[in-house]
This record gives C-alpha cells, structure tokens and sequence, in this order.
C-alpha cells in the first residue's frame, strides 16, 4: 500500500530563486513563476505533492505590508488542506515578512518554511533548488512555527535577520538558538520548538502606522529627528549605542524623546549590536532615556521590533497598552526578562 505523499502548498513571492539575469546588463529581475521551479527538479514531483498560489513576483525590495498580510491569509485560507507550507521569497526582506506571519498568525499547528536564493536557478552554482528542497523537506517534520530554511541552516523566522549579500548562509539567529541544521539530511535540533498540533490557527494580521527607525550616530543633530517626530510619524525606533545607550550631553536625544511622548507617539530603544540586548539600567546614558518612557526592545532583531511596533499599532495607540505587548512574548520572538 503507497503512502500518500505530502501535501504542501507553495506561496510564491518572487526574489532571486525566481530571477533571470539580463544579457545585456547583466542585472537580475523577475522570471520564473512558481509552476516554473517546482518543475525544475524531478524529486520535488516524485516526494511531495505539491500545489502553488502566487502572492506576488518581484523584487523583496519592493515587499510592502499588505504583501505580508496576504501571505497569511493565503495561509490561513488553505490552513485545512495542507500538511505544511513554504514561501519563495526574496532574501533582502525576508526576515521582516517572516516575522510578520509569525505575529500574524497565532496558534499555528504546522510548519511555515520561507526560502529563497543567493544565485539564481540558471546560473552555474545556483542554490536555488538545493534551499527549495530543503524546504520542502523541513515543512514535512514534526514542528509548527514561522522558520527560515536556507544553507544548512534552520531558523526561527522572528528571530532571523540577514547578514551577507553573497554567503551561502546569508541568515543567522543572533541570540536564540538555530531550530535545526541541514546535513545529510534536514533535522531539527533545538529542544523546545514547537510541534505540530491539530488546533485551528487564527488570524490576527494587521500592521499600521508610520513607524520611523533612526540610527544614531555621534553628532547627530537632535533637529533633524524633531523634523521627523514631527512629521506625522506613529511609531520611532532608535537604534542605540551598546545597550541601549542614548546621547544625553551634547546633540542629546533626550528633549526629541519627551516631544514623542508628548504627541503620544511610542519609542523604542534597540541596540546596533548584532549580538546585543538592551540592558539601558546599565549606563546612565541608558537609565535616562529609560526613565522617559521608551520601550526596550530586549534581544529582539530589528526586524522583528519594526514589524511588532506595526502589528501593535494596529490593535492600539495607546502607549501603556503598546508598553504592555512588547513585555509579552507573542511568537517567540523575545526573551522576557533580558
């Protein structure tokens, strides 16, 4: 008797796994559609049965948040049918619509797995196909949370971020441990992960506001983040110094943090520290800003903090209740207490 195989939905978004290289500028673009790469390899036919919806085809520069709201809801939509899902996606944002179908969808029971590529599938050394394999591979195992597949690596989706534009292994974890690896075959490694479940997922996407994100720098002029505050913005998140560190003597940052509040508008402190958690009690260029009202983002990537400050403003703008989600951790996200 032949067991069934697999049954995974493939939401295709476009990015280099799908690209073709121009032959007279030899810059990438849109090619291939989804059916294009699920025929491209003979072993994704005989394992898996394998169907495809087409969320968009471009460019992950060009993702938007609507674009993320619609990944969910396709995957909500097809929840029922499928035993896993995996998304094609561009590299440069992956980790923020990874992070946005993490928050969005809640209660999940079965494996989410976004991919993509670093060289495109009709270039020699592609790997396009090996990643879309091990995708397929991973959304077939015994888990149920948003993941990164790519390189040998498997990574929890809201706690992924890129750090190279050419390496294999283009995504890392910073402060939380990999969900797994790809060797001879895909396995998963980290203790806690979450496994599969038979409950209904729910839908609780969303994802508003003007949110500004500025770095600081030494000698950034105080004027030009009022200009921004000031602007309409619903959301700012400033990324730090260290662990949290704010500018509190000359050029300080800390009169733009009380004109925030004033306007109602949440702040967010985080770290530029790939490997950092803000710990703002430490210094007291920290402890000042902290005394202000801003949020510390703890260990969270950037990425995840700008996603979670949109998805929270869409269910609130009030500061207290903001405060109180971001000390909540929703999709593992965030180690609370750091």
């Amino acid at each position: 008797m032949n067991t069934p195989k697999p049954s995974l939905l493939l939401l295709f978004c476009g990015g280099t796994i799908a690209m073709r290289q121009d032959v007279v500028t030899s810059a990438l673009a849109p090619y291939l559609s989804a059916k294009d790469l699920v025929a491209s390899d003979v072993h994704l036919r005989e394992e898996f049965s394998i169907k495809t919806k087409t969320i968009t085809n471009i460019d992950s520069t060009n993702m938007q948040p609507h674009h993320w709201e619609t990944v969910a809801k396709a995957i909500v939509q097809n929840y029922a049918d499928f035993d896993g899902f995996v998304v094609a996606h561009g590299t440069d944002t992956m980790a923020y619509t990874a992070s946005a179908v993490s928050f969005a969808l809640q209660n999940l029971g079965k494996p989410v797995v976004f991919t993509g590529a670093q060289v495109p599938p009709e270039i020699v050394g592609t790997d396009a196909m090996s990643n879309l394999v091990h995708a397929f591979q991973v959304a077939t195992m015994d888990f149920a949370e948003v993941a990164i597949v790519f390189g040998n690596r498997i990574l929890r989706g809201a706690r992924s971020t890129k750090v190279s534009e050419s390496e294999r292994d283009a995504f890392i974890s910073p402060v939380f441990p990999e969900l797994g690896f790809v060797r001879l075959q895909p396995e998963l490694t980290y203790p806690n992960i979450k496994r599969r479940h038979t409950g209904m997922v729910e839908l609780r996407g969303g994802f508003s506001g003007n949110v500004a994100v500025v770095k600081c720098v030494p000698g950034f002029n105080p004027k030009t983040l009022d200009a921004i505050i000031n602007s309409g913005i619903q959301g700012l998140i400033i990324e730090s110094f260290g662990p949290g560190n704010v500018p509190n003597d000359e050029n300080s940052l800390l009169p733009c943090i009380k004109l925030a509040n004033k306007k109602g508008i949440p702040v967010l402190i985080c770290t530029q520290c790939i490997y950092g958690t803000t710990r703002m009690y430490l210094y007291e260029v920290g402890r000042q800003a902290m005394e202000l009202g801003v949020i510390p983002t703890r260990d969270m990537t950037p990425e995840a903090a700008f996603v979670k400050l949109k998805w929270a403003l869409h269910q609130t703008k009030d500061l207290g209740k903001i405060a109180v989600i971001f000390n909540t951790d929703i999709a593992g996200e965030v180690t609370i207490g750091s």
